[in-house]
């Protein structure tokens, strides 16, 4: 949480930004980059029924064993410290009854057939989809800013912390949205307003927005869901095929 809110989108300092490497790319690589491979081409197809089965990858990580986010780990976070030593024992357990009650206890009472796998993939794809699936609409879309950083490492040019967070996210809908999501709709407020209470969001949106408008900040405001959707699918797919590095390495020239 730490690392992706001080450095959204950031492609070496942002967890969040590759966390479902190698099977998906949210970073606009340059061409050639190693983290390229050849199925990213087609990524915005496949897109979707990737995000709905992360649930299995985060339900058997082995970081529950220690508490320590690979990602964070990746970003040189120590995550050393007696809460964290003292925590594990309750985190195995209470990850041990979320498999014992959602996976377990259904085989043995329904048995292991078919029509039992499909309910529990059914029902992890639906977790899935409505927590990493809001998660990276958020931060994926057209005219998403990549690389909030690039003006200091060009010419040393101070960074717009408030900038930065409102131009890498997006919000969409309203109260609605809000009541369903817990507040995950209006991304752009809570990343300026990490501590805020959600239940304010859709109250402060309208405000947030005219202040953006008055400065010439890129507030990315979708109306519907779909909307934000479709943004994010165009985006993976022009990602996935390097079409949005190559148009900035041509602005730059």
């Amino acid at each position: 949480m730490f690392q992706h809110h001080a450095y959204t989108n950031h492609a070496e300092k942002d967890p969040d930004s590759f966390y479902v490497q190698p099977l998906l790319i949210f970073n606009d690589y340059p061409l050639g980059h190693s983290a390229r491979k050849w199925h990213h081409r087609f990524q915005s197809i496949f897109y979707l029924p990737a995000i709905a089965y992360l649930l299995m990858s985060i339900v058997f990580h082995p970081q529950v064993l220690d508490l320590k986010g690979r990602g964070a780990l990746l970003m040189g976070m120590k995550l050393e410290s007696d809460f964290v030593r003292t925590s594990v024992p309750t985190a195995v357990a209470l990850r041990a009854l979320f498999i014992v009650v959602n996976m377990i206890v259904p085989l043995v009472k329904q048995g292991f057939n078919v029509e039992t796998i499909f309910h529990l993939v059914v029902v992890g794809a639906a977790e899935s989809l409505l927590l990493a699936g809001l998660f990276s609409l958020s931060h994926n879309f057209e005219h998403a800013d990549r690389n909030p950083t690039q003006s200091f490492q060009a010419n040393g040019e101070p960074v717009c912390w408030f900038t930065s967070q409102v131009e890498t996210s997006s919000s969409y809908g309203g109260f609605v949205a809000a009541a369903l999501t817990g507040g995950l709709n209006f991304q752009v407020e809570h990343h300026l307003f990490p501590r805020m209470s959600s239940a304010w969001y859709p109250y402060i949106a309208p405000t947030v927005r005219r202040i953006c408008q008055k400065h010439g900040v890129n507030y990315v405001y979708y109306p519907w869901i779909w909307q934000n959707l479709a943004s994010t699918i165009k985006y993976m797919h022009r990602a996935g095929t390097g079409s949005n590095w190559m148009d900035e390495h041509r602005k730059t020239q």
